[in-house]
């Protein structure tokens, strides 16, 4: 956790597109939020001909509204100014990658509770209550 889905049309970025895209995206979350940069995970889902792609929960299929779209599900407890500024600086980025216009672009970051997500075999504290071996460089959340 972190997670981030790059929604687009089939065949609409090429594979260094991707590779900047994700290291966009843990840039944007770890410069705002000071998440381990080894935790931030990025998934590129391109759209079928009909602009929608089947939704993996089973509830049928999604559509979007505009072409390009950026889905980020993230640990809760952040305020609403932090998600804004996350959300804001990865259409920003995607933008400037891609070359999209930023009327092409959405996306949403929709938080859950930290004990509802598991990283490295260990259930994530709550935000403010992580150990120090939260922050050391590739190094898996200690118990």
């Amino acid at each position: 956790m972190p997670y981030y889905r790059v929604i687009t049309p089939k065949n609409a970025l090429s594979y260094e597109q991707r590779q900047k895209i994700a290291l966009g995206v843990t840039d944007v979350h770890c410069g705002i939020s000071a998440a381990p940069r080894n935790f931030v995970h990025t998934e590129f889902l391109e759209l079928d001909e009909t602009g929608s792609f089947p939704d993996d929960r089973g509830r049928g299929v999604k559509s979007f509204n505009t072409k390009y779209y950026i889905a980020g599900r993230n640990r809760g407890g952040r305020t609403d100014d932090t998600i804004a500024q996350i959300l804001n600086g990865m259409l920003e980025m995607f933008c400037d990658i891609t070359g999209v216009d930023s009327n092409e672009v959405s996306g949403d970051i929709i938080e859950g509770k930290a004990s509802w997500t598991m990283e490295g075999g260990h259930i994530l504290p709550e935000p403010g209550e992580e150990p120090p071996s939260w922050y050391e460089a590739d190094k898996v959340l200690a118990n």
